[in-house]
């Protein structure tokens, strides 16, 4: 049995790994309801892509401005105390998005503010949880613990806007921001119950100003050839896949004419894609994620793209969802796990908070591009011509495949 289970066997035997395992599945999962929650509400509120990609937006500038000085503090202080703290924020957020929404007072300008509250917290909580499993899991098992933990953390990606559909259809919004309280509080659980292992030391903080300490994690994503080509292709592909995300309420409602019901269906499509791959590549541990997988797993996300975009029925559609989140969930977590594994414990933090602050700005002028565009043109239009740029990059990066993968072999020997 352990055989047929591989990396995810070896993670698993690590009673740490485990208590922390739970409360961050279920925090990340609860985090993607509240996520889409929020999509949902901005277009029941408004009608407009204009206004969801200004919600997106408004989620996003923190991230992007405070992301940097994020990876300073997670680099410098106690990484676990840091992403409580943080994540208490996160809770009375999230608590108030359900009070507010129970009470129906949950207006669009209430909506944003709140999630700009929200970008600031995971500005600071990110790359803390990026860099902290060296904190509890034994070094002998970190690859795998990597592997396993990349996986369920970009499957939540996934599932959790699934589960969002659903939660919502049934229950409503004011009950899926609930269900984020309920996570942040299972998390806080667990994570009373983990142990610092014997001899574990903090790395030792630079001393350094703290732009000088970003400007080290950025020189060192920039000067390792293998990581800029990867993040490269997957500024194109976070562009176009929270496109995809946050205007799934505005594609379901008009493109498809599914209303909330066809919404709920995309997203578990993308979360059936997701959970597979997830599986497959938490089974081979980090190892498996190679750059060469990564790059084939990129040109089936763009004809996955191009599939939905050209679907003209809910289940075409959901099939092409189906392929989205597979293929997505390879290069999300292929990136995540190779990353992690490639650089120092000390550059970590800011090396991961930087990949993050990349890909979140991609993201962001992503939506912001397909929403304008789209309350003129439509959502298909836009989508395909940004699947085109994309399979530009793809090729350049593509043509240069084998040095991409003797630059990881060399920073991982």
């Amino acid at each position: 049995m352990r055989a047929l289970l591989g990396g995810i066997a070896d993670a698993f035997e690590d009673s740490n790994f485990r208590r922390y395992s739970v409360g961050s599945v279920v925090s990340w999962l609860s985090f993607f309801v509240q996520a889409v929650a929020v999509s949902w509400t901005a277009w029941d509120l408004t009608h407009s892509t204009r206004w969801l990609a200004i919600v997106a937006l408004m989620d996003a500038a923190p991230n992007i401005v405070l992301m940097p000085l994020g990876g300073v503090i997670a680099d410098r202080h106690d990484r676990f105390r840091i992403l409580l703290i943080s994540y208490a924020f996160a809770m009375l957020q999230a608590a108030t998005l359900a009070g507010l929404a129970f009470a129906g007072q949950l207006t669009i300008g209430v909506l944003a503010a709140l999630a700009f509250l929200h970008g600031t917290i995971h500005a600071f909580s990110v790359p803390a949880q990026f860099g902290l499993l060296p904190r509890f899991v034994e070094r002998r098992r970190l690859s795998s613990a990597i592997g396993v933990s990349a996986a369920y953390t970009q499957l939540g990606i996934f599932i959790g806007p699934a589960l969002a559909g659903w939660v919502i259809l049934h229950f409503g919004s004011a009950i899926a921001f609930a269900t984020n309280v309920v996570g942040y509080g299972i998390f806080f659980g667990f994570a009373a119950l983990l142990r610092t292992p014997a001899g574990y030391e903090q790395p030792a903080a630079s001393g350094k100003a703290v732009m000088a300490d970003f400007l080290d994690g950025l020189r060192a994503a920039a000067r390792h050839r293998g990581i800029a080509a990867i993040l490269a292709v997957m500024l194109f592909g976070d562009a176009l896949a929270a496109a995809v995300r946050q205007m799934a309420p505005a594609f379901a409602d008009t493109a498809l004419g599914a209303g909330v019901e066809g919404l709920s269906i995309l997203l578990a499509g993308a979360g059936v894609g997701a959970t597979l791959s997830a599986l497959w590549l938490a089974h081979g541990g980090a190892r498996r994620a190679a750059p060469s997988t990564i790059l084939w797993a990129f040109l089936g996300f763009l004809l996955a793209l191009v599939a939905l975009m050209l679907a003209q029925s809910l289940i075409a559609a959901a099939l092409a969802m189906i392929a989205l989140g597979c293929f997505f969930e390879i290069c999300r977590t292929g990136t995540v796990a190779l990353l992690q594994v490639s650089v120092p414990d000390e550059l970590r933090g800011r090396v991961m908070s930087t990949q993050f602050l990349l890909l979140r700005l991609a993201g962001a002028l992503g939506v912001l591009a397909v929403g304008a565009a789209a309350e003129d043109w439509g959502l298909r239009a836009p989508m395909l011509c940004g699947a085109a740029l994309a399979f530009l990059v793809w090729g350049a990066a593509f043509r240069m495949r084998e040095r991409i993968a003797s630059a990881f072999s060399a920073h991982c020997a």
